[in-house]
């Protein structure tokens, strides 16, 4: 009977050797092979800056003046409105994005600037919720070379409330800033 339990005792043991052995070796498998990944472009452009999917900050240098009677051509004052286009290229940018555009004016130290109208032109249609305006770039509209244009409509409003800071702005040569800010994210459909 010794015997017969050695030989089972044996048997058993050798058994459990070969299935930890075949255990040990499912987790021991390593696997290695090259990875060839591309990774899509993403170079979007506004009015020529090449923003590259940030928040961003630019200078619009390119302003159109209205209404200005009783002003000299291409100046801004109290009455005059003024515009400016923002045109957003994504001709080297390869996957779908949404960009967001806010102006916000409530820091300016010139209150008299009012932004009147944030528009797309030319078959751009934008989306406003909470004063943001936004649209996603299809990766289709993208391949067919689609720009979008926007306008944006601002006045400098005649109150003699302002009329210290007036005479800083026309000071200044009519310099002031809009900080447009506009931010980009990929659009997962």
């Amino acid at each position: 009977m010794k015997k017969v339990l050695t030989i089972t005792g044996l048997l058993l043991c050798i058994l459990t050797i070969v299935q930890i052995s075949k255990s040990f070796g499912v987790f021991e498998t390593v696997f290695n092979e090259d990875a060839d990944v591309n990774i899509a472009k993403w170079h979007i452009y506004v009015n020529d800056y090449n923003l590259n999917g940030t928040n961003n900050t630019f200078y619009v240098d390119n302003v159109t003046y209205t209404n200005n009677t009783g002003v000299s051509t291409g100046r801004f004052a109290p009455g005059v409105t003024g515009s400016f286009l923002l045109e957003i290229d994504p001709t080297d940018t390869e996957v779908s994005f949404e960009y967001q555009i806010s102006i916000d004016l409530s820091g300016s130290a010139y209150s008299q600037i009012q932004i009147d109208s944030i528009e797309g032109i030319d078959d751009t249609n934008l989306t406003v919720f909470n004063g943001v305006y936004s649209r996603v770039f299809t990766l289709n509209e993208i391949y067919d070379g689609k720009k979008d244009t926007i306008k944006v409509t601002f006045s400098w409003v005649n109150n003699d409330v302002n009329n210290e800071s007036d005479s800083e702005l026309g000071a200044s040569d009519g310099y002031f800033e809009i900080p447009v800010n506009i931010s980009f994210s990929q659009y997962i459909a």
